[in-house]
């Protein structure tokens, strides 16, 4: 395991109120042990305007200790490098990238929805309506013992076609479908196996699939761009911005997948990751009968944020036609179940808009932010603060009681207690089996939710 550092904080992450102090605790570390580092340097920024700056030296046992505060509702980033002796970073040691926050679920979306807005959506959904499904191609592909494969393409009413790898159990029945959606780049998709599931995987933009990344960049950069989607001019305009067309593949592929004879027609579920994440939340805010959005590291969120003075992450410099594709403004509209993953280090997409996303949703919903993880990357030691929201418990009143476990066990809750340290709300409860053992769980895990057999569980079952 190579050389890191960690952060101690005085508080859960999510958990300061504006103008308490937040005090990052930061320790040299390796296989998991404090370690000796002679110089490190740190940077903070805040999403009130703050830049600090500095270096340090770790002891074994005596840590870089860094305080801010922050003055409204957002996220502090602490950035860390290891310093080599001829000035310049050591790669020895892995780069922090920290945060923590404010009065987190008060982040609010920092742009209304255009006048036109559910206009412009309503038109997309009756264009994809009223346009027949046309098979451009259905073509088996090689695939693992126990499935099928197939690379399909659907003409679509406006540009490329839709375009996705289906991959399809050889069991009897009919089962639930899941369909993917990939990340920023040029890339084609590729067969997903889950033998539970039928899965379509989907290629963002309406090319070929099966064929590797620098092969489609050779043929599509000049027509397409490595970096489509951030053109000034082009989003000007929600009909001429890259992201319609995207939107109109994904929406077309989708009314074909919901005819797919194999489909349970009961549970479909919609994921995606980073710009898949948007795809996947445009997707479910616009079709009918999605029954689990599960998203990761969702990008495009809140991109008016930085007008307020909110940490821009990596993005389009905002346009107008872009307000209709803000992944918050379609997470409003999103009516099934969410789960969202999010790193409190990913500064690609900042904590700041994925929080506003998560406070604009409003069904049952929960987030996890790994302290330390950054835009696909995370760190030896793993730490998750969570937030559960259910609209039938808006307080997240927990009663006492008896409770079943969605893996069969009773338990009674005694109460509430406070982690010493942390102040982190943690359930005290007894086993009603076996020796009554006592146990303790976070509060936001006690009451969270799983998807579990293809239904939306409640962790805990309140039951009297």
């Amino acid at each position: 395991m190579a050389k890191y550092f960690k952060c101690v904080l005085n508080k859960p992450a999510l958990s300061y109120c504006c103008g308490e102090i937040i005090r990052f605790e930061v320790f040299a570390r390796e296989n998991c042990n404090n370690i000796s580092c002679g110089n490190i340097s740190w940077e903070l920024k805040t999403d009130d305007g703050k830049e600090l700056n500095g270096f340090g030296v770790c002891e074994a046992n005596k840590p870089i200790v860094i305080e801010t505060i922050l003055e409204r509702p957002g996220f502090v980033h602490l950035i860390c490098k290891a310093v080599n002796k001829d000035g310049g970073v050591d790669t020895n040691y892995a780069v922090l990238d920290a945060s923590a926050g404010a009065e987190v679920e008060k982040i609010g979306y920092h742009d209304t929805l255009p006048e036109d807005f559910y206009k412009y959506w309503k038109d997309i959904e009756d264009l994809i309506e009223n346009t027949p499904i046309e098979v451009l191609k259905y073509e088996e592909l090689p695939a693992q013992k126990g499935f099928k494969a197939y690379d399909v393409r659907i003409k679509t009413p406006e540009g490329r076609p839709a375009s996705f790898v289906l991959t399809v159990p050889e069991k009897e029945g009919k089962l639930p479908l899941r369909v993917g959606f990939i990340g920023y780049g040029l890339r084609s998709a590729c067969p997903i196996y889950n033998e539970n599931f039928i899965v379509a995987y989907v290629n963002a933009h309406g090319f070929e699939n099966n064929v590797s990344e620098q092969e489609l960049i050779e043929k599509y950069k000049s027509e397409i761009g490595e970096d489509y989607g951030f053109s000034d001019e082009q989003n000007k305009s929600n009909m001429t911005a890259y992201w319609r067309g995207m939107a109109i593949r994904n929406l077309m592929g989708v009314k074909f997948l919901k005819k797919f004879e194999k489909w349970d027609k009961e549970n479909l579920v919609i994921t995606g990751g980073s710009q898949g994440a948007l795809q996947a939340t445009t997707v479910a805010a616009h079709t009918k009968g999605v029954t689990f959005l599960e998203i990761g590291i969702p990008w495009f969120c809140d991109l008016r944020g930085i007008e307020q003075g909110y940490m821009r992450g990596w993005r389009p410099n905002f346009a107008e036609g872009l307000r209709y594709f803000d992944t918050v403004a379609q997470g409003m509209l999103v009516k099934c179940p969410v789960k969202i993953t999010a790193g409190l280090g990913d500064y690609v997409c900042p904590p700041s808009g994925v929080m506003a996303l998560y406070n604009n949703i409003k069904t049952l919903k929960s987030i996890d932010f790994g302290q330390g993880e950054t835009h696909g990357t995370y760190p030896p030691e793993k730490e998750i603060y969570s937030l559960t929201h259910n609209p039938e418990n808006p307080t997240g009143e927990l009663k006492k009681g008896r409770y079943r476990h969605f893996k069969g066990n009773e338990y009674e809750v005694l109460g509430v207690a406070f982690n010493c340290e942390t102040l982190e709300e943690t359930v005290v409860y007894k086993a009603l089996y076996g020796e009554g053992k006592l146990w303790i769980r976070p509060k936001t895990d006690f009451c969270g939710f799983i998807y579990r057999d293809n239904k939306i569980i409640k962790r805990f079952e309140y039951i009297g």
